[in-house]
């Protein structure tokens, strides 16, 4: 019983430092940068990938993704980690996998965390 009440009050006491945040509008932008190239080794061959344009697009209550021709769109949600940065994790249709991106406000760049062994991608705000 005491170990029930003590992992009680350890998710309540994350529950509550975990700073939920709406974005702001002028973050809410189109995102654009590359995944760079990189290598995967299958069935003890090596397999190069080359590097890959992504576009990010964050809305109200949306995030939509582009990698090279494949698109994904879905939900998300923004915490706050530090002063001017943010971690967003997305829930993509269709996929188990979430998407989980680092906004740094102060800088005007988006990263996106790669899935292993893909590098994570630094993208910037594009400008029309």
């Amino acid at each position: 019983m005491k170990y029930i009440f003590s992992t009680f009050l350890i998710f309540v006491f994350l529950g509550v430092n975990a700073q939920n945040v709406r974005l702001k509008k002028k973050w809410l932008k189109h995102y654009e940068g590359k995944i760079p190239s990189y290598e995967v080794n299958l069935n003890n061959e090596i397999y190069k990938i080359d590097a890959t344009q992504i576009e990010i697009s964050l809305t109200k209550d949306s995030l939509y993704v582009k990698v090279g021709s494949a698109i994904w769109s879905g939900t998300y949600l923004a915490s706050k980690t530090a002063k001017k940065k943010y971690e967003i994790i997305g829930k993509m249709q269709g996929s188990g996998i979430p998407e989980v991106l680092y906004l740094e406000a102060r800088e005007k760049k988006l990263t996106r965390k790669g899935l292993f062994p893909q590098p994570n991608a630094i993208l910037t705000i594009h400008k029309k």
